[in-house]
């Protein structure tokens, strides 16, 4: 019997969610400590091969290679394996480029950390002496001139990419973009060669202190690590913009992998400074880069955390739009919260667009309990008339309304949630919209229903008109799949009305979050869609609901500070689109 053991993936236990939270720079610097990269952990309740909850006082073990499936033992998984073989391959590629962050993380920032007092709080001890402190400053600076003996970047290599950079801009703004894309993409090949070489050469036990000890003259490293440009730091943030740039461009022209490998050098970069500025109070060396100036420095920082920010952005975002990666997203998003919260987050399964800024505070719960205090009163006075609002419902479903009204999620017809069909797996998933963009300019559709809403939910009408959410009646098919997403934004809520629901709740249901959940005729179930969510009706009968958007209850105590948001929400949006058609020089 021929042997499979080679064909099966190494297991580890499920490695725990990082819980090293910096919420801003000020934080790093005064616990001097660096941050943590590592994977999410999926939370697994169950065993991929048999669905069952793992044995009494066991961890389930998930596969290395992926870590997105678990077992209870190596049976479970060579079980399995036929199974899950081929999603394993393309999910572990595409987790590649965050497993070589992390080996960045670890050996460049952490053993750093440890290995070189200088970078720790003054009551750990300071760097041994200056010569020691200077020497070694660049040692994770893989995209720094001649840091390694297998790195081919030099001072003139970086002035030949600079003018070849230049001259594909040039060629962009003359609107020949193929070509421009192209020299950018030759341009900064140098870099891409220096981080797979850094990222593999990391590997090896012995190359860490290779780098540290590479010569017995500190006098000499120190002269050799110095930079030999005094603009090297805003060199490097130049660099950095410009693989972000890149990536845009590259993600716009479906190459995938190459965008994701620059967006994970531009957060490497980013952290790299980052780090240096929170340890430069620490540090006793008398050479500094050209940045002292505190105005200067802080801009720089500003800079830096927006970088971060829309890389991490980016990366998640790659994940999201394939289907076969879109459980990798919760990778990205754990990392971004350990790197600072960036993007705002703050739960690896809550990855809206447009998170309201920290200062804000929105409390985040996935599913809103009936005793839960935020419920809105108007829950119980639908819930009244649940038998009024569903015969309006089955009104819609016959004559012209029916056959004018009742349309495709995402079939374009209406002037928001053009992406929303991709979500769509099965029969069909249609919508009746009463409030919002692509309702009828009448009241004689569901016209109690619509009294009813303009009486105890005139904000949410309201966000409808202005085209921030909508009220419809939402029909499932039977048999259909709403794949897992998360909505725009943490601003708002969801509720669902519950109108037609199969006998069999149990076959269909929602996740949000973690949670699965059925709905029951009559009743309102109240969410949070920023965070992952997906919807399963496995019956063959029909599920239909009335939904609502809404306000999140805490800003409507604050007065125009939703719509404050909403703009700066708006404003964001059009940000981002402007940064992937102006390239930095």
């Amino acid at each position: 019997m021929k042997n499979t053991n080679n064909n099966i993936k190494k297991l580890s236990i499920a490695p725990k969610s990082s819980t090293l939270k910096c919420p801003s720079l000020d934080i790093i610097q005064k616990n001097s400590q660096p941050i943590q990269l590592q994977l999410y952990n999926n939370n697994f309740t169950c065993c991929s091969h048999c669905n069952l909850p793992p044995l009494k006082h066991k961890k389930l073990l998930s596969c290395s290679n992926c870590a997105s499936a678990a077992y209870h033992n190596s049976a479970c998984q060579r079980s399995h394996w036929k199974v899950h073989k081929r999603c394993c391959k393309i999910l572990s590629k595409s987790l590649a480029p965050l497993k070589e962050l992390i080996c960045w993380n670890d050996k460049f920032v952490i053993e750093n950390w440890k290995l070189f007092p200088q970078y720790h709080h003054p009551r750990d001890g300071g760097a041994k002496n200056k010569k020691e402190s200077s020497s070694h400053r660049f040692s994770w600076w893989w995209w720094h001139p001649n840091h390694h003996p297998t790195n081919s970047i030099t001072i003139q290599t970086i002035q030949e990419t600079n003018h070849i950079w230049n001259v594909a801009v040039e060629q962009w703004n003359a609107k020949e973009y193929l070509r421009a894309m192209e020299g950018m993409q030759f341009a900064l090949e140098v870099y891409q060669n220096a981080w797979k070489c850094s990222v593999g050469v990391v590997g090896k036990e012995t190359s860490l202190d290779h780098m540290i000890m590479s010569s017995d003259d500190d006098d000499v490293v120190m002269e050799r690590n110095k930079v030999e440009d005094n603009n090297f730091v805003e060199s490097s943030m130049i660099l950095a913009k410009r693989l972000l740039f890149l990536a845009y461009c590259e993600m716009d022209g479906g190459q995938i992998v190459s965008a994701r490998q620059r967006l994970v050098q531009c957060i490497s970069i980013t952290n790299t400074i980052l780090y240096y500025y929170s340890s430069s109070s620490f540090t006793t060396t008398t050479h500094q880069p050209h940045i002292t100036n505190n105005h200067n420095q802080s801009s720089a920082k500003s800079t830096l955390l927006l970088l971060l920010n829309d890389a991490y952005m980016e990366l998640m975002l790659s994940m999201e739009e394939i289907e076969s990666d879109k459980v990798l997203a919760r990778h990205v998003a754990n990392m971004a919260i350990a790197n600072g919260n960036c993007c705002g987050w703050v739960d690896p399964m809550q990855r809206p667009g447009y998170m309201a800024s920290n200062t804000i505070q929105l409390s985040s719960v996935p599913i809103i309990d009936s005793w839960n205090e935020q419920r809105p009163m108007w829950c119980t006075e639908l819930e009244r008339n649940y038998e009024t609002i569903l015969e309006e419902y089955w009104n819609t479903t016959t004559g012209m309304m029916a056959k004018n009204q009742w349309m495709d999620v995402g079939c374009g017809r209406r002037g928001s949630g053009h992406e929303d069909h991709s979500v769509v797996e099965g029969r069909g998933w249609k919508e009746y919209v009463l409030f919002g963009t692509g309702a009828l300019d009448c009241e004689d559709d569901a016209p109690f229903t619509k009294k009813l809403l303009w009486q105890h939910v005139p904000d949410a009408v309201t966000l409808a008109q202005e085209g921030g959410g909508e009220v419809i009646f939402s029909r499932l098919s039977p048999r259909t799949h709403i794949k897992p997403h998360c909505g725009p934004t943490n601003l708002r809520w969801t509720a669902h009305l519950g109108l037609v629901i199969p006998k069999s709740e149990s076959d269909c249901r929602i996740r949000v979050g973690h949670e699965w959940v059925s709905w029951s005729a009559g009743k309102i179930l109240l969410f949070d869609d920023s965070f992952e969510h997906e919807v399963r009706n496995d019956t063959d009968e029909e599920r239909v609901v009335l939904l609502i958007r809404l306000w999140h209850p805490e800003l409507m105590s604050r007065s125009g500070l939703a719509s404050q948001l909403v703009q700066e929400a708006i404003a964001k949006k059009e940000e981002s689109i402007q940064k992937r058609y102006n390239p930095p020089s």
